[in-house]
This record gives structure tokens, C-alpha cells and sequence, in this order.
């Protein structure tokens, strides 16, 4: 877990370093979840989420990385990595371009790894001071690792929503939607659901709760489960 946890802060570290000079630019988003327990049963849970976010002019960077790992009894039981990096260019006042490049590695839901290199076009549906709903749409190429000793190259589609809701000053409300196909066989499918609430507790500390829900509709092997889902508490850090 120690030489993995660095790589989920890679994509934010190395975009900070290399655009030392716009600092002033840069959001950094932090959550980090722990939970250990003893007595009949032994478990413990860690999860960490970085998202690195910088604006100028018409250009935008976005990088995100999560880890989350899991024990019961002394047996791992999850070990999931998760990157991504995205450049974005202004075309009009809300639309805009992008490249993308992600990175899944899911010990435990039968892939050493998974990346996608992808284009596409993106909308600022809602911009407003309460509000803020994106909509993404991308063409892509995937490349799979399977732990079955196999692996698959195909055509993607993807197709994503983020939205921010300020309920409050102190009170925010976040959901993201991600729908990627297999357009080569579109009975191959992929789901993802993000869910979180988040409390202030001053500038740059927060609490939240979040949900994760992640669906695969055909499994690399039947005895992997379709849906994943996680729920954590979270202490959260922004500068």
C-alpha cells in the first residue's frame, strides 16, 4: 500500500511542478478516509481522492487520482487505482475540446489494467452561482489487461455528466455520471457513479460522505461481481 499510495498523487504533483509559475491558478482538491476495527472481526479500509484543477485563459487541466484499499481478517479484500488526466480548450463561452487519458488498475475486479485515450467535445450546460452542470461526450480506444492472462483492444464511446450543487455556503452537494461502451460490442458496458455532500468547517477543511458505485455489465470472468459500491466519511483539504 506504500509504494502505492504516491501514485495516486502523481497526476496533481507532476502538473504543479511543471507550472510552478501559475500556482496562483491551481485548485487542489483532497479527501482521505481511514477505518480500522477489531474484536471478532478484523477490517481496515483506506481511501484517498486528489483532484488538481488549473485554468487560463482558454485552456483548462484537470487531474484526478483515487486509491482505495481494504483488509479483512489479515486478507486483502480491495485494491483499486484509478487516474485520470484531461485537457480542455475553450471553443466558444461553454463549449469546448478535449483529450483524455485514464488509467484503472482493480486487483479484485479481474484486470491488472485498464486505460483509455480519448477526444471529444464538452458543454457548461449550467453556470450559475448555486449550479454548475458539465456534459461530456468523447470517442475513444481502450485497452484491456485481463487477469485471465488475456487482453482486448476495441473502439469506445463515452458519454458523462458532473454537477455542483451550493447548497449553502457551507453546504455542497456533487454528482458524477459516466456511461463508456464498447462500440465494437455494445453489449460491453461500464457504469460509474460518484455521490457526495460536503461540510465546511473553515476555508480549507471540510467533512464529507460519499457513495461510489461502479458497473460492469459483462465481467471478465462469472465469478466477479457486476456492481461495486462504496460509501465513506471523509476529511477533506482545499487550497
Amino acid at each position: 500500500m506504500k509504494k502505492t499510495i504516491p501514485a495516486v498523487l502523481f497526476l496533481s504533483l507532476f502538473f504543479v511542478n511543471s507550472y510552478g509559475e501559475e500556482k496562483k491558478d491551481w485548485k487542489i482538491h483532497g479527501e482521505l478516509s481511514y477505518v480500522k476495527t477489531s474484536g471478532n472481526s478484523k477490517t481496515e479500509t483506506f481511501a484517498t481522492k486528489v483532484e488538481a484543477n488549473w485554468k487560463k485563459t482558454v485552456n483548462r487541466l484537470i487531474g484526478k487520482g483515487s486509491f482505495l484499499y481494504g483488509k479483512t481478517d489479515g486478507t486483502e479484500n480491495t485494491n483499486k487505482l484509478y487516474l485520470l488526466g484531461r485537457w480542455e480548450r475553450l471553443l466558444t463561452e461553454r463549449l469546448f475540446g478535449f483529450l483524455q487519458g485514464d488509467y484503472l488498475k482493480d486487483k479484485f475486479s479481474g484486470y491488472n489494467y485498464k486505460t483509455v485515450w480519448s477526444a471529444g467535445l464538452g458543454y457548461d450546460i449550467l453556470k450559475t452561482e448555486h449550479h454548475t452542470l458539465k456534459g461530456l461526450a468523447a470517442l475513444g480506444y481502450t485497452f484491456s489487461d485481463y487477469k485471465a492472462g488475456k487482453n482486448k483492444t476495441y473502439t469506445t464511446g463515452t458519454a458523462e455528466l458532473d454537477y455542483k450543487w451550493k447548497i449553502r455556503e457551507n453546504l455542497t452537494f456533487k454528482q458524477m455520471l459516466n456511461y463508456q461502451v464498447n462500440l465494437e460490442s455494445t453489449s460491453v458496458y461500464f457504469l460509474k457513479s460518484d455521490s457526495s455532500l460536503q461540510v465546511k468547517i473553515n476555508a480549507n477543511f471540510a467533512l464529507g460522505v460519499g457513495y461510489r458505485v461502479f458497473y460492469q455489465n459483462k465481467p471478465p470472468s462469472p465469478d466477479i461481481k457486476k456492481t461495486d459500491t462504496t460509501f465513506l466519511t471523509s476529511l477533506i483539504i482545499d487550497f
